[in-house]
């Protein structure tokens, strides 16, 4: 039988190969129908048929529709985090004011705003699925949102080292509350009937009064 390498050096048969290639093609279809169409409107017998399988063969890949979601948004939401904790490393050495501090929890914001406006109605389902207790993509959901949460606290724990913060901040309930406006937003978005793009605008005014009153500007 032949094989070949994966990245690890260890051969793939060709029964693995196979099934690795089916496994992407299900990814790709459920990534093409919902960006075409978004994932309310998609069904997991249209995903299949995209990607050349039955649907019982695409349910022993995914338990159900909610992972097909996790597997296209999901790997893009940890994408999007890598990025922005990357880019919150690169400015942190040169952060002295108060004013730093201040913008960098807004970048981390404002690269999820961009990040929803890309893609408002199935980010939109992505959270939504992912208060559901119990379920894969809930977990997930709420991991993604603890690096968010901890990324922020840690700053507003490094402005306060140098000075700028005042003494009794919870940094860690900050971090929450700036999170959870961040998914009202998103969530209240469709339902007021709001532009996605807008969205940072509507974000950061809600953020200042939470951030702001905080730092010794």
């Amino acid at each position: 039988m032949t094989s070949e390498a994966t990245t690890s050096g260890a051969p793939v048969g060709l029964r693995e190969k196979a099934r690795i290639e089916r496994y992407r093609n299900i990814r790709a279809a459920a990534e093409q129908l919902f960006n075409e169409r978004g994932y309310e409107q998609t069904t997991t017998k249209e995903v299949a048929e995209l990607a050349g399988v039955g649907e019982a063969t695409l349910f022993r890949y995914v338990s159900n529709k909610h992972e097909l979601l996790l597997l296209v948004i999901g790997e893009r939401m940890d994408m999007t985090l890598q990025a922005i904790e990357d880019a919150d490393k690169e400015v942190a050495a040169g952060t002295s004011t108060a004013r730093d501090y201040v913008e960098r929890i807004y970048g981390i914001f404002r690269a999820r705003a961009k990040f929803y406006a890309l893609d408002p109605e199935n980010v939109t389902s992505y959270l939504h699925y992912g208060f559901k207790a119990g379920s894969q993509l809930g977990a997930q959901s709420i991991a993604q949102g603890d690096r968010i949460i901890a990324l922020t606290a840690s700053i507003l724990d490094s402005a306060r080292e140098a000075g700028h913060l005042t003494a009794d901040v919870d940094s860690r309930t900050v971090a929450q509350n700036c999170n959870g406006t961040y998914i009202h937003e998103v969530l209240r978005t469709p339902a007021r009937g709001f532009r996605p793009e807008d969205l940072w605008e509507k974000l950061l005014e809600r953020l200042r009064v939470q951030i702001e009153p905080l730092f010794r500007l």
